[in-house]
């Protein structure tokens, strides 16, 4: 019996000398693990930036809404006033619209209405909006595409007020 112990722990060592270098080493490891996280960082740098795309969309999209329900509580005209670079919610009042807040789009974004570039506001004029909410409920369809980088999202307003989005993946 004790011949046979002594024949399996020879055997056991004559395995691990077998392939001293079998395995990888700490260094290798982290060298690999390195390697992997710097290509990974490079691959997400490159990836398109949708993020801000889609809070913009999210955000004119609940404006876009609360404006045309509030037309509907309120009983008087809403609709929304498109700028360069923002939108604001706007109220018909005393003949004329009256601006209610304002949201800043994200950098380097512009806005089309029914495909057309805004038109460049002049500063004697009275903010007109490119949408207006009835308070009866009847809005007339229209378009509104959200343009950064080459990625458009388009937002749809239908004749009831509300906004379908038309976001590529």
């Amino acid at each position: 019996m004790h011949h046979e112990n002594l024949h399996l722990k020879q055997g056991t060592s004559r395995l691990r000398n077998a392939h001293p270098e079998a395995g990888l080493s700490l260094v290798e490891v982290m060298v690999t693990l390195s390697i992997v996280a710097v290509a990974t960082s490079l691959i997400v740098l490159t990836l398109p930036r949708a993020q801000p795309q889609k809070q913009a969309v999210g955000l004119l999209r609940e404006a876009l809404e609360r404006t045309s329900e509030r037309a509907l509580i309120t009983g008087q005209p809403s609709g929304m006033v498109f700028e360069q670079g923002r939108y604001s919610p706007a109220i018909w009042q005393d003949e004329t619209w009256r601006l209610i807040g304002s949201q800043n789009l994200p950098a380097g974004m512009s806005i089309l209405i029914d495909g057309e570039p805004l038109r460049a506001a002049d500063a004697t004029e009275a903010p007109v909006p490119a949408v207006i909410f009835d308070p009866l409920g009847h809005t007339p369809p229209v378009t509104i595409d959200l343009v950064r980088n080459d990625f458009v999202t388009r937002l749809t307003l239908g004749a009831d007020g509300k906004v379908a989005v038309d976001m590529p993946s």
